[in-house]
């Protein structure tokens, strides 16, 4: 069972770089939150340690704009990792997926 999660974490990391080289990304709270008031966000990734006033005011957001949401397993230091920022974010906003495939993941 722990291999797969493993392999799970693994492939959605790489589909987050790929993101990160290839596509558009918003990473942070407001920014996230501007792009679904806006319309322009395809899918939001959310950490598993985000607080739940802010994890609630997103799914909701994302609700009303129809956008996928992904609960990323790691915490917040293991997301900022993921994105390659030296900073910890608790939730990120994909804008343009690029030549990744990570909507058909979420």
């Amino acid at each position: 069972m722990p291999k797969a999660s493993k392999s799970k974490v693994d492939t959605i990391n790489s589909k987050i770089t790929l993101v990160m080289k290839s596509g558009k990304y918003a990473v942070g709270f407001k920014q996230t939150l501007n792009t679904l008031r806006q319309g322009r966000s395809k899918l939001i990734v959310i950490s598993n340690n985000c607080v739940p006033i802010r994890r609630a005011e997103l799914e909701y957001y994302a609700m009303l704009s129809k956008t996928p949401v992904h609960q990323y397993t790691g915490n917040n230091l293991d997301l900022g990792i993921a994105c390659g920022k030296h900073f910890r974010t608790s939730v990120m906003s994909v804008t343009d997926i690029g030549d990744s495939d990570i909507t058909s993941s979420a």
